[in-house]
């Protein structure tokens, strides 16, 4: 009863691998209720994921999924934006895998990995198991890079094909697996839908798909305002209900037709539209930030270069000048030896000179001090000249008369 749900082209691998791990998305259908109720624990690695499992063929590691496509596409120069992947659904019956075990959720993805093994052998293949559906039944997202290893060309199958190969090898394996096969569950397209695609008429639901996916093949798009803002130029109105988007526009018989996301499919869901607009936004600031790097780089080694070449231009100018300044030390070198010379006889002269200086003012001290001491004797000997000439030019004192008389009658 293992069915392959369904078979789609994804413009972008980057999305279709985002949406397949589920890093930091929340599990639907209350999942992580149940497994608590279950008492059933994820991996370590995937606790933060929406997958529960993860395999891949051709050497590729889920978890870095992404960057080994891209390395596939740059090298083969398959990076148009353009159905670069082949998304392939598988599910499980409950009475073949059973979800509550923990083992199944590997044997699941080892099952898918065997799947994408008898399709594209000479694919990258990444498959994630999921249990967060309807009754948590195990089903696996297996992403195809569409770029041939050996070749580098890349996949050209038309739809109907990949569908039938896909279940005819999904048969195989569930035969060998014991297991009872069923006619496929075709999901998001009703039996008319189904009909008219048979018959070659046209399809309102098609249609609408083909306006959605033109809009997102617009890689300058990065927010869901922008997306709704072109989807009502080709005539589709967007509207958003909680976690649900719907389309309405006028079909080509000029009806008013209207269609929630999940009818259409996964692709055109709230989620996975802005799974990848979120994608084209973080990849269009990496470009941006890689740009600027590359810039910088470019600057410094253009920077580095013209100081390489200045420094080996005076490198060059200093070798050209060395015969020249040798030449120029060896003529001067008489010159300095003499002008040494002339220096020290300067120095010596110019001692001697600072030293007679010095005698003569220390001679020229004593001559001021003795001649003042001259001055002073000879001042002083004048005037004990002067004083010598005034006491004998002094008048002399004439001696005084004497006018006593002695009594009469006195004899002597």
């Amino acid at each position: 009863m293992a069915t392959i749900a369904k078979v789609t082209n994804g413009a972008s691998a980057a999305s279709a691998l985002d949406y397949a791990l589920g890093k930091d998305k929340p599990l639907h259908e209350h999942t992580e209720r149940w497994l608590e109720e279950n008492r059933l624990e994820r991996l370590d690695a995937l606790k933060d994921c929406r997958a529960v499992a993860v395999g891949g063929i051709n050497g590729i590691d889920p978890v870095i999924a992404k960057e080994q496509f891209k390395a596939v596409q740059q090298a083969f120069n398959q990076t148009a934006r353009r159905n670069q992947v082949l998304r392939i659904t598988q599910s499980f019956a409950l009475n073949e895998l059973d979800p509550t075990n923990t083992r199944d959720w590997q044997r699941a993805n080892d099952l898918g990995c065997e799947l994408a093994e008898k399709l594209y052998p000479d694919y990258q293949t990444a498959v994630y198991t999921h249990l967060d559906g309807q009754n948590h039944i195990l089903h696996n997202h297996i992403i195809i890079n569409k770029v041939n290893l050996q070749t580098g060309k890349k996949l050209d199958e038309r739809k109907g094909s990949a569908v039938e190969r896909a279940r005819n090898a999904n048969d195989e394996i569930s035969k060998e697996q014991g297991w009872k096969v069923i006619e496929p569950v075709r999901e998001h397209q009703s039996r008319t839908e189904q009909d008219l695609t048979k018959k070659g008429q046209y399809s309102y639901m098609a249609d609408l798909r083909g306006r959605i996916d033109t809009t997102m093949q617009d890689t300058s798009i990065c927010d869901f305002k922008t997306f709704s803002d072109v989807l009502a130029r080709s005539g589709v109105n967007v509207s958003v209900r909680g976690q649900n988007v719907s389309y309405a526009f006028l079909d080509a018989n000029k009806k008013q037709r209207r269609a929630r996301g999940k009818r259409l499919g996964t692709d055109y869901e709230k989620e996975t539209i802005l799974n990848e607009l979120e994608r084209r936004t973080r990849e269009r600031t990496a470009q941006q930030l890689d740009r600027d790097d590359q810039s910088r780089a470019t600057e410094l080694v253009r920077e580095t270069t013209s100081t390489d070449t200045a420094l080996e231009q005076r490198e060059q100018q200093a070798q050209s000048r060395k015969p020249r300044i040798d030449q120029l030390r060896n003529a001067v070198k008489p010159i300095a030896d003499h002008l040494q010379h002339f220096t020290g006889a300067v120095r010596e002269f110019a001692g001697k000179v600072e030293q007679r200086v010095i005698d003569s003012k220390l001679y020229k001290d004593v001559a001021s001090r003795f001649k003042a001491d001259l001055a002073k004797q000879e001042q002083a000997r004048q005037n004990a000249i002067k004083q010598d000439l005034a006491k004998r030019m002094a008048p002399k004192k004439q001696p005084q008369k004497s006018y006593y008389r002695e009594p009469e009658g006195r004899s002597r």
